[in-house]
């Protein structure tokens, strides 16, 4: 007997994807292999080329739909530094070589018809984060392009990724859970117990990442941490009396610390999903290609790499 239309299995439809660049990694990566080599024009342009060369390879793979470039635009602003002075205070400014190349990084971005994003107050995760909040609620799948530890926090649909493409890793929700042994959703809860050198964030003493996670698989989050710290002291660690009563003498600098480590997902006035589809090149492409430093040699391929992502949303792949 055949089956009635209502009851015919109904196909998966894959969800579009919406892809989000965490751009100063690949930019920093360049700068430190490369940074103060000549552009065509005699210009320090090594994290420029860098970049151009890591869109050429990665970008035709990546799924066409809307993207967006997030950037930092500072060390020593932002609502983070104004909660702790501290904050990512051990690293040292960028140089003005670094700086002059993120200025036309941008600019590039922008004619090769890219939705570039940098906001004084918050940081390019925070920027990620809250995108791919309003981004999955509209539907889509996330793609995050980066190797942070911190953007964990986004993936927490099970269609997410975290994927760094230069250097082969892809992780999932499961496979964060698998490496990190927690949700995602703990990550920055993780972060605050431990600290995080590369922040300047300081931890309990004697709790690194393995310690927090085990604390956190057993209670859950910081707040029922901090409700009650001597549950600590029943948890499966070294030392528990002593970590407990260290969490309990230091409340306030660790609700602090998850401040600093969590990830703002509602910032107003970003764009919706609908207008980060890349519009395509700027016309003239020769010359401001040319005018940004980019090496003859790569005008073809990143104009090529680009122009296939135009217009494309309902062209998705995996």
């Amino acid at each position: 007997m055949n089956a009635s239309p209502e009851s015919a299995p109904v196909p998966d439809v894959p969800r579009p994807t919406l892809t989000l660049i965490d751009s100063s990694i690949f930019v920093f990566r360049a700068w430190f292999a490369r940074g103060l080599d000549p552009d065509p024009q005699g210009r320090p342009g090594g994290a420029l080329h860098g970049l151009v060369h890591s869109l050429c390879q990665w970008l035709p793979a990546c799924a066409p739909g809307p993207v967006a470039f997030c950037l930092d635009t500072g060390l020593r602003q932002g609502f983070r530094h104004r909660l702790d002075p501290a904050y990512k205070a051990h690293r040292p400014p960028a140089p003005p070589e670094l700086r002059e190349q993120f200025e036309r990084i941008r600019e590039l971005l922008g004619r090769l018809g890219f939705t570039t994003l940098a906001d004084p107050e918050y940081e390019a995760d925070d920027l990620i984060a809250s995108l791919a909040r309003s981004g999955r609620a509209a539907g889509y799948r996330i793609d995050v392009k980066s190797a942070d530890k911190d953007l964990t926090q986004v993936i927490l649909g099970d269609a997410d990724r975290l994927h760094d493409p230069e250097r082969g890793t892809d992780l999932d929700r499961r496979a964060i859970e698998k490496r990190f042994r927690i949700r995602p959703e703990q990550v920055a809860d993780m972060l605050a117990l431990a600290g995080d050198a590369s922040d300047n964030i300081p931890g309990i003493d004697g709790v690194g990442p393995k310690t927090a996670s085990r604390i956190l698989r057993r209670l859950r989050d910081l707040d029922t941490v901090l409700a009650d710290p001597a549950a600590v002291a029943r948890c499966n660690i070294r030392r528990a009396p002593a970590v407990a009563a260290a969490i309990a003498a230091a409340a306030d600098r660790l609700r602090r610390a998850r401040r600093l480590t969590g990830l703002a997902d509602r910032i107003p006035g970003l764009p919706a999903v609908g207008q980060m589809l890349p519009r395509g090149p700027d016309p003239d492409a020769a010359v401001w290609l040319r005018d940004l430093g980019v090496a003859p040699t790569y005008h073809a391929p990143l104009l090529a790499a680009t122009t296939a992502w135009a217009g494309a949303e309902t062209r998705q792949t995996a």
